[in-house]
């Protein structure tokens, strides 16, 4: 899978979603501080799901109907779930069979569960 990741994501996500051997690139590492609508095209150009914690890209998807061709997961999890559980947690929706396109996808994840 193509995946874009958002700088405001865990790098543990990186590493476990790379380690998986998907295609990832990570814009803390290539172009942080890069404004919201050049990592929307960024994904969209690359045909990359794009995964955040920032709902900016829904606010820009609906206001200059940005396209999201292969998707947008925005991800709401607690923060007192600790932060390799929550990488865990993301990388394991990401991972999951689903058609990511077209969508802006919110993940809630309320609370954590006994494996």
């Amino acid at each position: 899978m193509r995946v874009l990741v958002d700088e405001n994501m865990p790098e543990l996500t990186v590493a476990i979603l790379r380690q998986a051997g998907h295609d990832v690139r990570y814009v803390k590492e290539e172009r942080p501080s890069a404004p919201d609508a050049d990592v929307l095209a960024w994904a969209s150009r690359e045909n990359r799901l794009l995964i955040t914690f920032d709902n900016d890209f829904g606010e820009l998807n609906q206001r200059d109907n940005s396209p999201v061709p292969h998707g947008v997961a925005l991800f709401r999890i607690p923060d007192a779930i600790p932060l390799a559980e929550r990488a865990e947690l993301i990388a394991r929706n990401v991972m999951a069979q689903v058609d990511w396109r077209n969508c802006i996808w919110v993940i809630n994840i309320r609370r954590r569960r006994a494996i």
